[in-house]
């Protein structure tokens, strides 16, 4: 009773204890990823980012495009218009908008990290639900698995990630609960079961793709257990045509989808990727160790080997217990030692419900890592963001398992040093994740963009030029915040033929100039200072991402 009354606070101090973690690396966020600029961008634009060619652009036209003007409304159509010329789902677009409206007239990282944050809170909520529901209530169990969800610097790097990464979780996440209740509780019925299915179909096909890929796994498991293991072809059907309404649901409200998927350049690209079988060692090895790093804190070689060690043991120790036991029946009776061995193994029995439900999540876990592993981008570290939903399912696949497994081998004796072990193995897991979060295991931070945005701040009204590739202008919003702190700039495209002399920088006796790399750039960057009287100092100041920053001098 004592533990009962002390597990509810224990669990609520330990995600605040998380929530003040996660808030403190999201206060460490300095810098903006290009895909997160392009998440405040494609949710409030206003008359679209394109540079002048040889002309001056007020800096704060460019903010502008980053934040909800006072007085525009949430205006959706435009959100969705915007989604639709790119290739993603706009749900988490419509939700950043949202708060921008909110907070019209700012633009701050804190608009995104507080839509992760929320969503990271649901997301540690429904995994808790999950585990108490396949354990029967075991609160030991439902906090481990808790605590190195909270803990993860996977999870942390999510949350501090601006785009719908987060909230595709929860998505998959709340979907799989409601697939679990129904499995372990063994009733479907329509407003419990058929209708949630059919609104996350929905919904988590508007929020991401590849939730398309969780809920195929999930669909296709589950359908055949209907079919097959309970024999209800009926139940089956009726199922499989709720998925499948949402998903039609979803098309219709957002037939861009089709075209995103089928043609679009990222379609495209995870279509080529999954149809090569060369790199399909290459690809599981990168996300295996990305899982291993930030997911389980380098620990989770160890745990399967474990697991797999256990495993064996059990398998001969039951394998012989069965042997044992049919040679001591064959001296009382007349029986074959085969018959017996066959039925000690437990075959022919019936799984149990919670049996039945973790084997669907391994089954829809591995289905969806193998196949985001095929097809995603193997961008460094920045990949981490593709496996999200299902880093907290395989940290509590393997805390059930060596659990289970603890469980087999325990008895009066060692029971004491058995549970040690298993404790020990969680707290080593655990020690990895937070030595992990104190060596910076936490993307997507760009702590270097805080000197780079307060030295542009303390050259504000210096004349900045910018000569760009017009194939690829989407690259200069890559140093947005840090462009955003001049009073003008003067953009030039780097295909331009007939460069000309500017008043203001035929005058001045200083410049600062962002160029692209390339050899049109250069040959643009030679003419702009010959037109401009010449300059007699060129310094490099800084190599960025894309481009990089000179100082002219007379």
């Amino acid at each position: 009773m004592k533990n009962k009354k002390i597990f509810l606070p224990g669990m609520i101090l330990l995600l605040i204890i998380q929530l003040c973690v996660a808030l403190f690396f999201c206060a460490q966020k300095q810098g903006l990823h290009y895909d997160e600029y392009y998440s405040y961008y494609s949710s409030n634009v206003t008359y679209g980012l394109h540079p002048t060619d040889m002309e001056w652009k007020d800096t704060e036209e460019i903010r502008s495009e980053f934040m909800a003007l006072p007085g525009e409304g949430f205006n959706y159509g435009m959100v969705k218009l915007m989604q639709s010329w790119d290739v993603h789902p706009p749900l988490y677009y419509y939700v950043l908008r949202t708060v921008s409206v909110l907070s019209a007239g700012v633009f701050s990282k804190w608009q995104g990290l507080s839509i992760n944050l929320l969503f990271f809170v649901l997301s540690w909520i429904i995994l808790a639900l999950i585990t108490k529901e396949l354990t029967g209530n075991d609160r030991k169990v439902t906090a481990i698995v808790c605590a190195l969800f909270g803990f993860s610097p996977a999870i942390f790097s999510g949350i501090t990630f601006i785009r719908m990464y987060m909230m595709l979780t929860f998505a998959c996440l709340l979907i799989l609960y409601v697939h679990i209740r129904a499995i372990t509780r063994e009733r479907l019925s329509f407003v419990s079961f058929y209708v949630p299915v059919i609104l996350l179909s929905f919904v988590g096909f508007q929020i991401h793709y590849y939730f398309a890929v969780f809920l195929f796994f999930m669909a296709a498991a589950v359908s055949l257990y209907l079919f097959f293991y309970k024999g209800t072809r009926k139940t089956s059907f009726l199922y499989a045509a709720a998925v499948l309404l949402g998903m039609f649901l979803s098309i219709v409200a957002y037939p861009s989808c089709v075209s995103h998927i089928f043609k679009g350049y990222r379609g495209t690209e995870a279509q080529d990727a999954f149809f090569d079988i060369s790199n399909i060692g290459q690809r599981f090895n990168f996300f295996f160790d990305l899982t291993n790093e930030y997911a389980f804190g380098g620990m989770l070689v160890v745990l399967v080997l474990v697991i797999i060690l256990l495993g064996l043991t059990w398998k001969v120790k039951s394998n012989a217990t069965a042997i044992s036991r049919a040679n001591t029946i064959n001296m009382k009776k007349d029986v074959p030692a085969d018959s017996v061995v066959q039925n000690s193994s437990g075959r022919g029995t019936k799984w149990s419900p919670q049996k039945q439900a973790i084997m669907l999540i391994l089954f829809v876990t591995m289905g969806y890592f193998l196949v985001v592993a095929k097809t995603a981008l193997l961008n460094a570290e920045e990949a981490i963001r593709y496996e999200m939903p299902i880093y907290g399912l395989l940290i509590m696949l393997v805390v059930l398992c060596l659990d289970k497994q603890a469980a087999v081998f325990t008895t009066d004796k060692n029971k004491k040093w058995i549970q040690g072990v298993f404790l020990g193995l969680m707290g080593l897991t655990l020690a990895g994740q937070i030595y992990g979060l104190m060596q910076g295991k936490v993307c997507f931070l760009y702590p270097q963009d805080k000197l780079n945005v307060e030295w542009a701040k303390a050259q504000q009204k210096e004349d900045v030029v910018y000569i760009y590739n017009p194939a690829n202008q989407w690259m200069i919003w890559d140093e947005s915040e840090e462009l955003m702190q001049y009073e003008q700039i003067y953009f030039v495209n780097s295909m331009q033929e007939n460069v000309v002399s500017d008043e203001n920088l035929s005058e001045t006796e200083h410049v600062y100039v962002y160029k692209m790399r390339g050899e049109e750039a250069d040959a643009v960057f030679e003419k702009l200072v010959e037109e401009n009287g010449g300059f007699g100092e060129i310094r490099l100041i800084r190599e960025l991402l894309y481009c990089d920053l000179y100082e002219l001098e007379r």
